[in-house]
């Protein structure tokens, strides 16, 4: 792919879903086409930060909210429909706009369901064909897989970050049930936008805390953590995920710094210099973890199911611990398996394979 225009649509969830498309967009860019990103929120400001010379619409995209209570889920899920599939008819009529304009040759999605195209070659990325539910709930998963199997008819191929077979990070997530095996479904290895430095760095922070997910859940991690890092010993960093905001503070003699954001350089940084680390269990984190080779504590996000069931995953493996939000204790943290068991195993950034894929779509 070269000398082409590209709507690159990323959903703002956190901040994992734009950090994990950094690989992608830069490839895009050195291959010297034109990208054009589309978000919202704090996943447009870190692609502004990072993607300074790319053009950016700021295109809402429509936020959904889980119940914290099991059997509530699906009925909370339900309940928000209407609000979902009038986000998703927005999303399409900017879309349209845009495609007048700009008459792109590519659009990719990242989780932004309301942007794709029958008329223009589309690709969704995405690591949960199926949606995993509660014990009680469990017979529901079906309609998620319909659900999916709705949602990929006008994209050409449903690029999944994460590698075919086993072992795999995703688990039943993408490798269970028919949706598996849909036709377009590729399995495109890991996406990070972290990379292991050439030569092992200093141990010099004890303990990184990375606060992210969606709100109110991101606002309570901090409020849980920010109760305790006072009274911890050794060197503490603590990465908020709210960038734009002014939260830069230095505690301690500077033993305790706390930042609003850290860059992807110096996040990077940071968690290979980092002897524990203290994460939610969001997808991007694990596969920045898993190319690092480093493993960590993850806090998933309370009635976020995907990151609950991904947590139990990797702590049967054993790759990872885990533990509810309400019961984080950072004074008494459980010792860390050995975090490089998966890296050798499981492709990260096979930009490649993604250029082949992508080259198929645009020759």
């Amino acid at each position: 792919m070269q000398n082409k225009t590209v709507f690159y649509a990323v959903i703002n969830w956190g901040l994992g879903h734009a950090t994990r498309s950094t690989p992608i967009i830069r490839h895009l860019l050195r291959q010297g086409n034109r990208v054009i990103l589309i978000a919202h929120g704090n996943a447009l400001r870190l692609l502004r930060e990072t993607f300074p010379e790319c053009e950016y619409f700021d295109i809402r995209d429509r936020q959904i909210s889980y119940s914290h209570l099991s059997f509530m889920f699906v009925f909370k899920i339900v309940a928000q429909l209407p609000k979902m599939l009038l986000g998703w008819h927005f999303e399409h009529k900017k879309t349209r706009e845009l495609e007048g304009k700009y008459h792109p040759d590519l659009i990719i999605s990242e989780m932004r369901l309301g942007i794709g195209s029958k008329r223009v070659p589309s690709v969704l990325i995405t690591h949960q064909l199926r949606f995993h539910l509660p014990p009680a709930l469990r017979w529901a998963t079906v309609f998620g897989e319909v659900f999916n199997r709705i949602v990929f008819r006008k994209y050409r191929y449903v690029f999944v970050p994460d590698a075919e077979g086993s072992p795999n990070l995703s688990g039943d997530l993408s490798h269970k049930g028919k949706i598996a095996r849909h036709p377009k479904v590729r399995y495109i290895g890991c996406l990070s936008s972290v990379e292991s430095a050439t030569a092992e760095p200093e141990k010099n922070i004890d303990l990184l805390i990375s606060i992210s997910g969606p709100e109110p859940q991101r606002s309570h991690f901090e409020a849980g953590v920010m109760k305790q890092i006072e009274t911890l010993p050794g060197t503490v960093w603590v990465a908020l995920g709210e960038p734009g905001a002014d939260k830069d503070r230095i505690l301690q003699n500077g033993r305790i710094r706390i930042f609003s954001h850290l860059g992807r350089a110096a996040m990077s940084s940071a968690m290979q210099s980092a002897g524990y680390i203290v994460c939610r269990s969001g997808y991007s984190s694990v596969m920045e973890l898993l190319a690092l080779g480093k493993s960590a504590l993850f806090v998933p996000t309370p009635g976020q199911t995907e990151q609950e069931y991904l947590a139990g995953y990797y702590r049967q493996q054993g790759i990872f611990h885990s533990c509810a939000q309400q019961e984080l204790d950072l004074k008494h943290l459980p010792p860390l398996p050995d975090g490089v068991r998966l890296k050798e195993r499981i492709p990260v950034n096979n930009l490649d394979l993604i250029e082949q894929l992508l080259d198929s779509l645009c020759p």
